[in-house]
């Protein structure tokens, strides 16, 4: 069997690279809704949201919009 050449290695640690942070940002979306979900929704009476559980839900996923900025905004400024 032949080894791949530099640059084939070099593309296919890239796409592993990129999966691997696809799936972990799946994998932190999955937890944060769950996490929301417990801390929004008082029971399951209905195929709607009532005011308060939607009010809820908006603040929980703006938290996390908000935290994910602030984390990167923080990152980059640590890189540089």
């Amino acid at each position: 069997m032949e080894a791949f050449d530099q640059a084939t290695q070099q593309e296919l640690k890239k796409f592993v690279e990129q999966e691997t942070q696809k799936a972990q940002m799946q994998q932190t979306i999955h937890e944060f809704t769950g996490r929301c979900w417990e801390s929004c929704i008082t029971q399951a009476k209905s195929n709607q949201l009532d005011s308060k559980e939607t009010a809820c839900l908006q603040n929980c996923v703006n938290r996390f919009v908000d935290t994910s900025v602030f984390i990167v905004k923080r990152l980059q400024n640590i890189q540089q």
